[in-house]
C-alpha cells in the first residue's frame, strides 16, 4: 500500500490542469530532480514541508483540500496498521 496515494494522484492531476512537466514543477521549487515529483505522485512520499505553500500557489490547489486529502491517507494508513494488527492478535 502506498501511503500518499491519494495526495499523489491529486497533485498528479493538479500539475497536468497546470501544464506543467515534473520537470518543470521539479525545477519551479527550486531545481529538485523530477524523480522526487515522481515519488510524490506515486504515492511512495509526500513533499516537503518547505514545499507545500509553492504547490498551493503553483498548481491552484485549495488548501483546504489538500489537508483533507492528507488527513484521508492518514486515516487509511493507521486503519490498516491497527486492523492488521488486531486481525493477527485474533488468530493467535
Amino acid at each position: 500500500m502506498t501511503e500518499f496515494k491519494n495526495l499523489g494522484n491529486f497533485l498528479k492531476q493538479k500539475r497536468i490542469e497546470a501544464n506543467l512537466t515534473q520537470r518543470e514543477l521539479a525545477h519551479a521549487l527550486g531545481n529538485m530532480n523530477s524523480q522526487f515529483v515522481s515519488n510524490w505522485e506515486r504515492g511512495l512520499c509526500a513533499p516537503p514541508s518547505h514545499c507545500f505553500q509553492k504547490l498551493i500557489d503553483m498548481l491552484k490547489v485549495n488548501r483546504d483540500s489538500l489537508v483533507q486529502i492528507m488527513l484521508e491517507d492518514s486515516r487509511m494508513v493507521i486503519e490498516a496498521k491497527v486492523y492488521k494488527k488486531k486481525a493477527k492478535k485474533k488468530s493467535a
